[in-house]
């Protein structure tokens, strides 16, 4: 039987390859956090739901819908969910593709924290630039 964090990943992931970054948060806690590190424009703390939400809009409007994680697997117990994908962005500027984690914290069902690791954090750099 799959773990209940899988299906939930999986479908927040599906609602966002499809536009629908509304359905990517909503297994969110109101107060949840989502950690973008690194030396880019998009660096820092989405503190909130909405805020956080904000954040997917954006990234979906400066890549013009261009923004795709193909997800290859996704690990869960009842604190973590851990997803191994895929990332391809294009922008004016060029393509940025690289292999990335995401790393997702839980309580009570809901998800609190969110950290997203890249293969390639100087090609991230450069791309947001």
């Amino acid at each position: 039987m799959e773990h209940p964090g899988i299906r939930r990943i999986k479908e927040g992931y599906r609602c966002f390859s499809e536009g629908d970054c509304d359905g990517f948060v909503r297994e969110f806690a109101d107060d949840a956090v989502w950690h973008v590190r690194g030396d880019t424009p998009l660096a820092g703390d989405k503190v909130g739901r909405e805020e956080i939400l904000e954040f997917l809009r954006s990234l979906a409007q400066d890549t013009h819908g261009s923004f795709m994680i193909e997800v290859h697997d996704v690990l869960a117990n009842d604190l973590h969910t851990v997803v191994l994908a895929h990332t391809t962005v294009n922008r004016d500027e060029g393509t940025y593709t690289a292999d990335e984690v995401h790393v997702f914290c839980t309580k009570g069902g809901r998800i609190t924290e969110a950290w997203g690791f890249t293969s390639d954090p100087g090609g991230r750099g450069k791309f947001w630039f």
